[in-house]
């Protein structure tokens, strides 16, 4: 990734900072872990909030059918196996929502990979479209700061599509 860095010196402030510009490479890592194999992985730089459910709130939920969907993401807290929490992302300007059971959790040193199962069968096709919304959103920024801001959205829309989507998880 040092290959790809760049020195840059402002004059006026009389300081270097190093620019690393973003690998893109043929099919994301991002698709690939062994043990979250199956499950819809949220890119880390890309923003997400998670609410663990109290009791009282649990009580509130109607769910349809519990799915076999999973649904996984990076957080600096620790989630309990067997909680169900509420996930909310950002996306094309609105705020999803997502309930789920904790299945799976892998510890690392920056944080925790949380694994979930979502708990409306109906929830699953819009989270599918939510995260390829959320990846496309990040190869756009990706290709714009190494490319250019004026590549045509439209045309790097396709281009993560024909290249990316046929490795997207499948529910």
């Amino acid at each position: 990734m040092i290959d790809n860095a760049e020195s840059t010196r402002s004059s006026k402030a009389h300081y270097a900072r190093t620019i690393f510009t973003p690998e893109l490479p043929d099919i994301p890592a991002i698709f690939q872990n062994d043990f979250l194999e199956g499950f819809i992985k949220h890119p880390e730089r890309f923003p997400i909030e998670i609410k663990r459910l109290r009791f009282w709130e649990r009580s509130k939920i109607e769910y349809s059918n519990e799915t076999n969907v999973g649904f996984s993401f990076f957080s600096e807290f620790y989630q309990k196996p067997g909680d169900l929490i509420e996930v909310s992302i950002p996306a094309n300007g609105e705020i999803n929502y997502f309930i789920g059971k904790v299945v799976l959790i892998i510890a690392s040193n920056e944080g925790y990979e949380i694994g979930m199962m979502l708990l409306n069968i109906e929830d699953v096709p819009r989270l599918r479209i939510v995260e390829q919304i959320c990846h496309i959103q990040l190869y756009l920024n990706d290709k714009r700061f190494k490319d250019g801001p004026f590549l045509n959205k439209e045309k790097l829309t396709e281009e993560w599509i024909s290249r990316f989507a046929s490795n997207f998880p499948v529910s």
